[in-house]
This record gives C-alpha cells, structure tokens and sequence, in this order.
C-alpha cells in the first residue's frame, strides 16, 4: 500500500526527545497503523486505520486503496482509531471506535457502516456511556448483541446499539477495557483490560437469547438453555502451593453445572413483600426420577442470576452426635455421563431445560469404570445412612432416659435408686455406642486427630479411594469397602444388642413409675 496515515512531519519527531530517554518499544512513535482487519466473507477486502485519523479500505488484496475518513461524520480530524470489526454476516458492513482523550477530548465514539464506509451511523455517544471508547465486539450470531469497551468499564446492547447498559461492578470491576474477543466454541466473552488482566465472562448465551427474542424481558422468570458441565479433574500444581506478591494464579471456572435465569422481581408494596416471600426450587431430574433439589430465596434485584448444581444426587445425612439444623438438601454421589432435565419452579411458573453432563475430555474413562465406580459409591452412600440412623436413635434414646432420670430424682431418688443406677448405665453404653461410630469426644483446642479406626473413618477412606478411580474400582477398594461394611455391621448389632437386652427391660420399668406431676387436689370447706 501507499502510506495510509498523514505522515505528518510534526507528529514524527520522536528522536528529539527534549533529552528524555527515548522508549525502546517505540511507543513514540505517531503517524502508525492501529488497525489491519480482513474480512472474513469477502477474500482480498481489509480495512485499514490509523493513530492519526485515517481509515481506507481494500477489495482488491491492496492493489488500490480507498479513503472513508471524511464520511466519519462528528468524529474529529485526527482522532485514534483503535479497532475496526469487520461483520461476519454482511458484505461491506463493519464496527469503528475511536478516541481522541490524548486531547483532553473524552467523549465516547462508536460507528457501524453498511456500505463500505460511504456512510457511517454513530451508535455510541455522550448519552450513552460515561467516558471514551477502547474496544467493540459483536456477537457472531446475532447483530443485535454487542459488547462494547470503554475506560469506565464493559457495556452491552441487546438492540444493535440502540441502548446500552453498564455490565453490574459484581460482574465485572469499572476499569479500563482494552480488547474484546467472543470464543467461539466456549460463547465466552474474553476481555483484557489495562491493569486488571484477562477476565473471562462465562456463556454469553443468555444474553444472546434475549437480543433475539424480547418477550424473554418481560416474563416473571426465564431458565436459559445451560452449557454442557464436565466433571472437571483437578490436581494440585506444581511448584509453591500458596500464591503470593510476584506470582500469577489465574481463576478456575467454578466447578459444576451452571444455570442461568432471568428474575424479574415483581412490582410489589412493603406490605405485599412480607406477606409474599417468593422463592425457587431447581429440580434434576434422570429420566423421570427426581435425584436433586435445590431450593433458594428468590433474588431481589431484577436481572440474570446464575445457580450452580454439582451434578450429583440427593445424599444421605451424616451420623453426628445433635442433630442438624440446616434444612437443605445433603449432597450425594456424583452422576454419571448424560442427559438430565432441570426445572426451574417458582409459586407460579415452571421451565424446563435439558443438560448434558460430560466427564473431563483429558481422562475420557471408560463408562464401564465409571458405573462400577457410581455403584460402589452408592453402597458406601447406604452404610452411612445406616450409621446416621443409627447414631440418631441411640442420641434420641439418651435424651429421653436422661429426661426420665432427671424426672425420677425430682421424685424420690432413694425409693428408686436401682432404676436410676441402670438409667446412667444405659447412658454410659450409648456413649459408648456412639463412639462406635464417630470417635471418642476430643475437647482440646486447636488442631488434633484422634488416630482410633471407627465406622465412620472406614467408610470416608473407602469413599475417598472409590472417588479417585474413574476407571473403576481395584482391589484395593474392594478391600477396604469390606472393612468399612464389616465394622458397620459389627457396631449395628451392639446396637440392637443394646435395644433387645437393656433397653426394653428399662423402658419397662420406667413406664411402670408413676411420674405424673399431677398430685391430689384438696378441696377446702367454706364458712356458711
């Protein structure tokens, strides 16, 4: 090409520095090309542009040259031009930001031509954001969604431009946006900023849907078709475990399957708000058996929410020795490869989307080791049930014997010193029942470990060996699955030992003491 930019003489005095130590990256330089875009629908068409204000374009692989800066209506002479996007879905059609803040100008810029530059339309002014403009994107499927980069943060339109709206501080931090790119297997919006790194927006697709279809606005809740969730694998890095000052830790993408609705909170008074505490349920379901359900507050700002299930099943309680106060539903073991239906309920509407659940591509481990592994995680699963259940009982024995005892002394702790004798016995054997199960009570302070096997310790060690064999379980496994049910199954008899030997006989004499705290009334004579 011939030179595209003014090549100005008085913008290209770089080596007179005025004795300042000259920038070895040549970021003085002036009068240089920012921008060479080709298009992806038209081979030998490029758009070229310029630091100094200059934008030309090609059609013939740069055999001749053609300017458009003049028809760049309101944007000043001279201005950066930093990006041009040239559309992926019509001919001629392209994306221009510029600035011009070296000039204390800071007014915002952004154009969309449709005739190879012989017109522009403005699509970004003053009105529209807060400071000028450094990058756009736009989505590949759809005009109507675009991103749009400025040094007050990261804007979005749903409506080709039309309006805009500053993407939520709890999304993404108020900083300089310098480059936009949208993955195109992902649907992943990539930005880099100026200071802040690289972020990385997960699924852009809800937005995508909504610049399609308007009406999804305006309904009380919308469940968005969700990405495909792998069972990621992780492993513990090499080097320093602890990221510290002059080291960089990048953010893994939260683990599990992600949802994404829009929540319009309803148009209500204080009064109606109390009265109407709406809230949501998601429900998994394989097949047509419901296998998890997640409940949650409904959101109390409208706009998209993201929910996040860890693809496994409803679990079992955990035996502990006072009982659990958290009404949510316990995890249980992970599912298997496949397609699942989630539905997303409030008090009065429901949707339903499918999901795929994918293992990690990096293993790719047979499904014939992973449904060994499924299964001996659901025996592990039902030997833990059978522990809490137990445990549960025999704190709920304690408590009522201990309840009884207090009531007997209350009475006459002489008269029934026998029973009160094998009351604190049985409390002292289900003690050690519960023991059995969960380890003697250790009160120190700070971090101990009590190095006695109980049930509960073979199971969690037969659980973590299972988990870690995807491609199914060894010898190993099956040996120390064997011990986890054989000591389960020793301290569940000592349990039902205790019932059929001690406790029936007790419960016996108890109930044949008169523990009523009602006594005889008097009834007294009254003067005529």
């Amino acid at each position: 090409s011939p030179d595209l930019t003014t090549n100005d003489p008085e913008k290209q005095k770089q080596s007179e520095s005025g004795g300042l130590t000259l920038d070895a990256t040549g970021a003085e330089n002036h009068c240089t090309l920012l921008v060479i875009e080709p298009s992806s629908l038209e081979e030998n068409m490029l758009w070229a542009a310029s630091d100094d204000g200059r934008v030309h374009f090609t059609q013939n692989g740069g055999d001749t040259w053609t300017e458009v800066t003049k028809n760049i209506k309101g944007l000043p002479a001279g201005s950066w031009i930093t990006q041009i996007k040239a559309s992926n879905k019509n001919k001629g059609e392209a994306l221009l930001v510029a600035n011009d803040y070296r000039r204390f100008n800071y007014t915002p810029y952004a154009y969309r031509t449709t005739n190879y530059g012989k017109t522009w339309k403005r699509i970004v002014d003053q009105d529209d954001v807060e400071s000028y403009v450094l990058s756009i994107v736009e989505d590949p499927e759809t005009k109507n969604l675009l991103f749009l980069g400025t040094d007050d943060g990261l804007y979005y339109s749903t409506n080709a431009g039309e309006q805009w709206a500053k993407m939520d501080s709890k999304v993404f931090p108020t900083v300089s946006t310098k480059d936009l790119v949208i993955h195109p297997r992902e649907h992943d919006l990539v930005i880099g900023t100026f200071g802040r790194a690289a972020w990385v927006l997960d699924d852009i697709r809800p937005l995508r849907a909504l610049a399609q279809n308007k009406d999804i606005a305006n309904k009380s809740h919308h469940l968005f078709v969700p990405p495909t969730a792998y069972q990621a694998a992780y492993q513990q890095p090499t080097g320093s475990r602890f990221g510290a000052d002059a080291m960089y830790h990048g953010e893994n993408r939260k683990y599990g399957a992600m949802f994404t609705y829009l929540y319009n909170v309803p148009d209500q008074t204080q009064e109606d708000k109390e009265k109407n505490k709406d809230s949501l349920s998601l429900q998994i379901f394989d097949g047509d058996r419901l296998i998890r359900t997640l409940k949650r507050k409904a959101p109390k700002e409208t706009g998209f929410h993201r929910w996040y299930w860890n693809m496994d099943e409803k679990g079992v309680d955990r035996p502990r020795r006072k009982a659990s106060k958290s009404k949510r539903e316990p995890s249980g073991v992970g599912v298997l490869p496949g397609t699942y239906t989630a539905v997303l309920s409030s008090a009065t509407v429901s949707n339903v989307v499918e999901i795929q659940v994918k293992v990690d591509p990096r293993i790719n481990p047979a499904i014939e080791g992973l449904e060994k592994q499924y299964a001996a995680s659901k025996k592990l699963e039902a030997l833990t049930d059978l522990a809490a259940k137990a445990v549960a009982q025999l704190m709920e024995s304690k408590a009522t014997i201990k309840d009884y005892k207090q009531r007997i002394e209350m009475q006459d702790s002489v008269a029934h010193k026998e029973t009160l004798d094998k009351c604190k016995a049985s409390i002292k054997e289900i003690t050690q029942l519960v023991d059995l199960f969960l380890g003697k009570e250790d009160k120190r302070q700070g971090i101990v470990r009590n190095p006695e096997q109980t049930v509960m310790t073979r199971i969690s060690t037969a659980r973590r060996y299972v988990y870690s064999r995807p491609d199914g379980i060894t010898g190993t496994e099956e040996v120390l699955m064997q011990h986890a049910s054989t000591v389960t199954n020793d301290a569940l008899k000592k349990v039902n030992d205790f019932y059929k030997n001690n406790w029936e006989s007790l419960q016996k004499e108890i109930e044949s003491i008169e523990l009523s705290a009602f006594k005889d009334v008097k009834y007294f004579e009254i003067d005529q």
